[in-house]
């Protein structure tokens, strides 16, 4: 029984790790892919070279500014840095920050925990409470981490479902798909990132303009382009004040940053490839599209990013 414990602890912890590096991965691109993160880089930059004159007067930045600065502080650059650099530099604390989700750990393992840690103690381990009595006293006694968001953003965001990777690595996908061909229609754009799990393999992203009997699958696949590049525009933001993945809609007195806009697209050159075929991989693991698409892209291997 403590063998089958320790192993089942061990791919616990696998998995944890795993889960812990994706949503760090995933952290990263949505950050290079935030137009408030670049201008705050930007800023940053231009702060640490420069030599202020006597009598001149700082930028005041109201308080969404003075979010993502402490942010670009915090997690440094990302337009300039691979992922893998960035891992083990600023990123770590995305990777090393501990886990929200329960484990079961054994007396041998108790050694180093957090201060706010709570355990339960299953004695010779077995339960003898019922389990209905059990989760009663959990619900009563534990703080919910999804209830408590301004606690939970200290640490590794909330888990993330199937569904919400999945969605997830589609927008990084989309994203950059986007900025490398802003001619492309939408449709080709969608079919591309694979945005409709129905119309993957159904409809080509170099197929004919002029086959009328996907005349409705490309009008959804235009309608969903529009939402997705929304949200992630959303959740990009949102991530640049260290605040991710978030869905709600930024306050409209947090939505004009006090920093000189930026053009994205230059900031974005830099390992676009790289993070571009690794999402799309992530997309085709996720939507189980593995056989059903190319190993490689739709769109040829030209422009300004790739």
């Amino acid at each position: 029984m403590v063998a089958n414990l320790m192993a089942g602890l061990a791919q616990s912890n696998k998995r944890l790790g795993v889960a812990a590096v994706t949503s760090a991965r995933l952290y990263y691109n949505y950050l290079r892919l935030s137009p408030s993160y670049a201008a705050g880089s930007l800023y940053s930059l231009r702060s640490v070279g420069s030599v202020s004159s006597v009598g001149s007067k700082s930028i005041k930045l109201n308080r969404h500014g003075a979010k993502v600065l402490a942010c670009v502080n915090k997690y440094q650059d990302v337009h300039h840095t691979s992922f893998d650099d960035w891992a083990v530099g600023a990123g770590s604390v995305r990777i090393k920050a501990p886990s929200r989700m329960p484990e079961i750990v054994t007396a041998q393992t108790l050694a180093v925990r957090h201060q706010s840690d709570l355990f339960i103690r299953f004695p010779y381990g077995r339960n003898a409470m019922p389990q209905l009595e059990l989760l009663a006293m959990i619900a009563t006694m534990v703080p919910s981490a999804v209830k408590d968001r301004s606690s939970s953003q200290n640490f590794t965001a909330l888990r993330l479902t199937p569904a919400l990777q999945k969605n997830l690595w589609r927008d990084v996908y989309l994203a950059y798909l986007i900025k490398n061909y802003p001619e492309a229609e939408l449709w080709r754009l969608g079919a591309e990132a694979m945005l409709v799990d129905r119309f993957i393999g159904k409809v080509e992203p170099t197929g004919r303009r002029m086959n009328s009997s996907q005349d409705y699958e490309r009008r959804l696949l235009v309608a969903m382009v529009v939402r997705h590049r929304a949200w992630a525009a959303n959740i990009s933001e949102h991530a640049a004040i260290d605040k991710f993945p978030c869905k709600e809609v930024l306050p409209n007195d947090q939505q004009c940053l006090e920093l000189q806009a930026v053009d994205l697209l230059p900031h974005l050159t830099c390992h676009s490839l790289e993070e571009s075929m690794y999402a799309r991989r992530q997309v085709i693991r996720c939507t189980g599209a593995v056989g059903m698409v190319s190993a490689e892209p739709s769109f040829k291997h030209q422009g300004l990013l790739f």
